[in-house]
This record gives structure tokens, C-alpha cells and sequence, in this order.
């Protein structure tokens, strides 16, 4: 479908009561998302460009946030290819919960436990910039593909307006990466939990889209008659719930030691998961990575 038949259907259609209620709880999960995974794309792309000489770190900032831009971008303008491929939201579904379960394990957590530059140190300013932008278009596709698994099965909210709904909330995400970063910042390092609370909702949302994917087909299939859907307002709800849950992680010490056993095992859960993943992937992503080696020695 064009974006002029878009147009026509949005005029078309009539607003039904409850739209803008769902609409705004879409948006504002998305503006909790993105501002979150906006400082988590900042502390990352600083400390990426930390081993390089002090005049090129600044270009390297510069760099990185423009292609933070450019990428979010670029993704906005695929959301109605990504809203009507069922086979492009199932990827993007599994992308969100290995991204999350990526960055949950505690191989990623030792990995970033040490300030130091890492694997980068060593490497040219064309190889960090290179590095910079992988990490930019991976964190720019998940806000995209948030926002379809948030409208998806949206009880108030005509299928003709999905489009308007999730580009008004990626277009404001893209807005958070400059304007709600900074003050995040300082709340993030009031409570530091919501560094991967951010990836917790991530995954949250990639769940949700899968089990709404799943019975879609189900339906089609003819093995079940109706789809549960718990709406926007069960999705806005269990995200705040996870947020509030957090927080109270974070200060209250009785409720930290209650969890640990839990979220060790969900831990080891999201290792499993980023590694089975990774080995799926790697007869594609292995020479590229041998590719970006080449040009970076």
C-alpha cells in the first residue's frame, strides 16, 4: 500500500472512542523505552570512542550520533513495509528478545564491567566509527519494531491508523535521543537497575508480539477460534509495573536478596538464548565480522 492510499484510509476512517487513550499509553511507553535505550546508545558510543587520541573523540561523538539519527531515521521510513510482512515482524519480534537476552546475560554484563575500551582498543577512528554504526543501526531497529508490537492487537485503534500511531511514537523516540537522554542520565545513575531495565522491556514487548504473532496464525490455521489480545492498556500497564519493580529492587535491600535466585536463573535463561541465536547466525554474521576485521587491521 502507498503512503497516498495511507493518507486516504486515515481520512476515511472515523476515530473511534478509546483511540486516543491507547494511542497516548503507545506513546508514552515509547518515549520510557527510548529514552532509556537512548543513554545506554551514548554511554556506549563514548566508550567505544575512549581509546581514541583526544582530537578524534569528539568527531567519533559526532559521528555516532548522527548515525543514531540517520539509522532511527531510516527505520521510521520502513514501518509500513515492516506493519503488512508477517515474516519481517517475526523477525523483528526475535530480534527484541535476543537483543534484550543479549544484553541480560552475564557474559555481556562481564564484558562491560571493566570502564576499559575493550576489543576496540588498538583500532583505527575508520574501524570505531564503522564499529559505532553497527551499534546505532542495531538499537535503531528495536524502537521501530517496539512500536508495531505496541499497536498490534490495539482494541481502539483502526488498522488504518497503526501507521500514523507508531510513526508519531518513533518520531518522538528520535526526539528522546537528544532531549530525554540527558535527564535520564541522571536518573539512571540514581538507579542504575534501569540500564537493563531498558532491555527488560525490550524483550517484554518482543514476547508480547510474539505470542499475538502465534496466535494470528493459530487462528489462520484453524486450530483456535479466538485471539486473546491484552491490549494496549494490559501492555502500558505490566511496563510501568516492570519500571516500579525495578526501582524497588534497587533500594529495597529484603526485596534484592528475595529475587537473586530469579533473576540468576533468568540470567543464564537470556545466555542460553543469546548463544543458541548466535550460533544460528553465525554462517551470516561471521564474515562480516571477518570482513570489518580485515579493513580494521
Amino acid at each position: 500500500m502507498t503512503a497516498f492510499s495511507f493518507l486516504l484510509a486515515f481520512w476515511d476512517t472515523p476515530i473511534p472512542v478509546g483511540f486516543y487513550t491507547e494511542a497516548l499509553q503507545i506513546v508514552l511507553s515509547l518515549i520510557l523505552i527510548e529514552g532509556l535505550l537512548s543513554v545506554d546508545n551514548a554511554l556506549g558510543i563514548a566508550a567505544m570512542a575512549s581509546h581514541l587520541p583526544k582530537h578524534q573523540q569528539k568527531a567519533a561523538l559526532r559521528w555516532g550520533l548522527i548515525g543514531a539519527y540517520v539509522f532511527r531515521g531510516v527505520a521510521l521510513a520502513t514501518v509500513a513495509w515492516l506493519m503488512h510482512n508477517q515474516w519481517v515482524k517475526w523477525f523483528g519480534a526475535v530480534y527484541l528478545i535476543y537483543l534484550a537476552a543479549e544484553h541480560l546475560s552475564y557474559k555481556h554484563v562481564e564484558k562491560h564491567s571493566s570502564p576499559t575500551p575493550g576489543k576496540l582498543a588498538g583500532k583505527g577512528f575508520i574501524a570505531t566509527i564503522a564499529s559505532i554504526e553497527l551499534m546505532d543501526l542495531s538499537l535503531s531497529l528495536d524502537n521501530v519494531v517496539a512500536a508495531v508490537g505496541l499497536v498490534n492487537g490495539a482494541k481502539h485503534i483502526p488498522e488504518e491508523y497503526h501507521i500514523w500511531v507508531v510513526c508519531t511514537g518513533v518520531f518522538i523516540g528520535i526526539l528522546a535521543l537528544r532531549i530525554v537522554a540527558g535527564w535520564c542520565i541522571g536518573v539512571i545513575e540514581k538507579f542504575p537497575v534501569l540500564n537493563y531495565t531498558a532491555f527488560v522491556l525490550v524483550g517484554f514487548v518482543g514476547l508480547l508480539l510474539v505470542v499475538d504473532l502465534s496466535q494470528e496464525a493459530l487462528k489462520a490455521w484453524g486450530y483456535i477460534d479466538q485471539i486473546w489480545k491484552g491490549g494496549v492498556s494490559f501492555k502500558f500497564v505490566n511496563i510501568v509495573i516492570i519500571v516500579v519493580l525495578s526501582l524497588i529492587y534497587e533500594k529495597n535491600r529484603t526485596f534484592h536478596r528475595i529475587m537473586q535466585p530469579f533473576i540468576h536463573a533468568f540470567r543464564l535463561c537470556c545466555q542460553w538464548f543469546a548463544t543458541c541465536v548466535q550460533w544460528i547466525c553465525w554462517p551470516v554474521t561471521h564474515p562480516l565480522h571477518l570482513l570489518l576485521h580485515k579493513h580494521s587491521s
